[in-house]
């Protein structure tokens, strides 16, 4: 989104106190859910749910008791999929699909009733990685194809599938590593497919970043330094950590 110009004016929760979500409990996932509404809610009119964990249960309690205080437009990561599954049908159709995501994602059908009300009948398999979801998110030392974090049920699922989409945040950031080592995977990412669901664009030299940092997992400036080496740090004047 940052590098297309959407939502440049932009502050960005590091909720490391929450870390690892995949693995919590439905209702502690929902205090989460509830938290993130109530702080974006007056400091923005859109908020991105960039967490397919948090994606998931935020569309279960909105389909029951949708919440009250919340930012005008949200979009999850739960939207980014159908967006990608309707866009992408054609390559899924006739497909093994891999579903890789947290603990919580896997365990969810939501996922593959997507997929399925899309591309009916499609062969959708889940996937739950929390130890590379871990070992990204907190900046470990990554060894590339050879780390452990890439366990050997990982590497047998997505061995086995056609296309892998990677329905955790943190997954993308070691794409290369994975196309790598499975050369005949497609991999998807549903964040890709997130600027067109946000409205507005914001000309150049606008953009600002404030990022705050939450528990004591990560130092802030190691959250700081990987977002000035992701993004183009030409174009970011702003940063705040807290």
């Amino acid at each position: 989104m940052w590098n297309e110009g959407v939502a440049a004016h932009a502050a960005f929760l590091a909720d490391y106190a929450i870390n690892p979500l995949g693995v919590k409990s439905d209702s502690a996932i929902a205090e989460v859910v509830s938290s993130w509404l109530e702080r974006a809610a007056p400091i923005s009119d859109t908020l991105v749910i960039a967490c397919n964990t948090l994606s998931i249960r935020y569309e279960q309690l909105r389909e029951a008791d949708p919440p009250g205080t919340s930012p005008l437009k949200v979009v999850s990561m739960v939207d980014c999929f159908d967006a990608m599954v309707r866009l992408e049908a054609e390559l899924l159709a006739n497909k093994k699909v891999l579903v890789v995501g947290t603990a919580f994602t896997a365990s969810q059908p939501l996922h593959a009733q997507i997929l399925d009300r899309v591309i009916p009948g499609v062969c959708v398999d889940t996937i739950g990685a929390t130890e590379l979801e871990r070992k990204i998110a907190r900046f470990e030392p990554w060894e590339g194809v050879a780390d452990p974090a890439i366990t050997a049920e990982l590497k047998n699922a997505i061995g086995n599938a056609d296309v892998a989409i990677l329905a955790c945040t943190c997954f993308p950031m070691v794409r290369v590593d994975l196309e790598a080592l499975f050369p005949d995977v497609v991999f998807l990412d549903p964040g890709a497919y997130c600027p067109a669901l946000i409205e507005g664009h914001h000309e150049a030299g606008q953009k600002r970043l404030a990022i705050e940092v939450t528990g004591d997992q990560v130092p802030a400036a190691s959250v700081v330094s990987f977002a000035k080496s992701y993004l183009d740090e030409e174009s970011v004047d702003h940063y705040r950590s807290q």
